[in-house]
């Protein structure tokens, strides 16, 4: 019959399946870089010159000698001890009283919420998020036939004010939201941290309509100012809180290594779907991260991460009021980025293309980030894995293009 026609073998799903323009844009940037070299304000993960790589090699070194199974399967729930430090970890630093029986070990935070989506969510569900939001999740979440609603932000995150009419005018025509899906702290893409005050409101909303709360926590740990905030499950009386949380923003994302915790009923579920999903989570990952728990490392090897990611993201705070003093940005308090908004007349996409092309600086087109039209002129920074010295110039060469370009239009 000769070579069959795939399209008739693909699943619907498909049609709700587009490309991380993260992954996308970094797969290109790899490329470039080889042939020349590239400031990059691109991938948002940790410097690999403030991981602590020798504290990795030795630990590695004593666990593959000393535990037997560490290259066989683990518990596809997660090795035992390391839910019991996770469910530690929670009460130490994020005032979360828990147990290893809510907890399952993900591979990254990424797996922790596609299990959430496979476990709760059906074609047609409404889950409310911030606008803009990660774009991972969102397109992950669509796989699953998801409607996905966006209420705006300001400074102080998202507006539970606006996230309160939104549910009630869905309310009004017979629609019910299933799950609030926020990152209250550090937020991806935009930086901004939800204060305190709209933390409490987002959970007395989620009670009042009966609706639960997935809390992503990526960028919990990397929080650069004395804010008053602390994180939804740990204000969380009903239980409606679903916590995904991960260790790849401090430790190293490679390792990936993250974690559901909630409530057992739900914890169940998510152990039989994730059961014949991938088996475990890298072992030798989780011994890895078991020791650096288990011998107090892990408040120093944050506290590095701090100290320099501030630092860069001073710098490129103050580099944006230098050089592009009239284009509003987002000023994070938290976590690895910053939103800038170009000219409205400048597409993102368009525009990210030429500033590497033509000048050998690498930032992330925003626009997949947002629900609707409202982010096609923005651009997401990261500061954590730029070096220090080359800040100021990769901004003075964004300003430089926007300048040529507002001359066209």
């Amino acid at each position: 019959m000769g070579k069959p026609d795939y399209g008739k073998f693909f699943a619907s799903r498909i049609n709700y399946m587009y490309p991380s323009p993260v992954r996308e844009a970094v797969a290109k940037i790899a490329y470039k870089s080889k042939i020349k070299p590239i400031i990059s304000f691109a991938a948002g993960e940790p410097d690999p010159e403030v991981l602590p790589r020798d504290i990795y090699a030795n630990l590695a070194a004593e666990i593959f000698r000393k535990v037997p199974k560490i290259v066989n399967y683990a518990p596809a729930e997660g090795v035992l001890d390391l839910r019991e430090e996770i469910a530690k970890f929670m009460k130490e630093y994020e005032g979360v009283e828990t147990s290893y029986e809510k907890v399952i070990v993900t591979v990254g935070g990424s797996q922790a919420l596609d299990i959430v989506a496979r476990v709760l969510l059906e074609p047609g569900d409404i889950v409310i998020t911030e606008n803009p939001s990660y774009v991972n999740t969102l397109l992950c979440w669509r796989h699953y036939g998801v409607q996905l609603t966006g209420v705006e932000m300001d400074e102080k995150g998202m507006r539970t004010d606006k996230l309160e009419e939104k549910i009630k005018e869905l309310k009004n025509k017979g629609r019910l939201v299933k799950l609030i899906y926020t990152i209250p702290t550090g937020q991806n893409p935009s930086g901004i941290t939800m204060n305190l005050e709209r933390r409490k409101h987002l959970l007395e909303i989620a009670s009042k309509y009966d609706i639960l709360v997935v809390e992503d926590t990526a960028y919990n740990h990397l929080v650069y100012e004395e804010v008053p905030v602390k994180p939804l499950r740990s204000m969380d009386k009903e239980g409606r809180v679903i916590y995904a949380g991960s260790f790849s923003k401090v430790l190293g994302t490679g390792l990936r290594v993250g974690w559901l915790e909630a409530p057992e009923e739900v914890i169940e579920k998510v152990r039989y779907s994730k059961q014949p999903m991938d088996m475990c989570a890298p072992v030798p990952s989780q011994y890895i991260v078991l020791e650096v728990l288990r011998r107090k490392m892990f408040g120093d090897i944050k506290m590095r991460a701090i100290e320099a990611y501030k630092h860069k993201r001073d710098l490129m705070l103050k580099a944006l009021d230098t050089h592009l003093p009239e284009l509003k940005h987002t000023r994070p308090v938290a976590g690895m980025f910053i939103l800038l908004w170009l000219p409205e007349k400048i597409e993102s996409y368009a525009f990210a293309d030429v500033l590497l092309e033509k000048y050998d600086v690498a930032v992330i087109p925003a626009a997949r980030f947002f629900l609707g039209e409202e982010g096609r002129n923005v651009i997401r920074l990261n500061f954590s894995m730029a070096k220090p010295n080359l800040i100021d110039e990769g901004v003075k060469r964004i300003a430089k293009l926007v300048g040529e370009l507002a001359e066209q239009v």
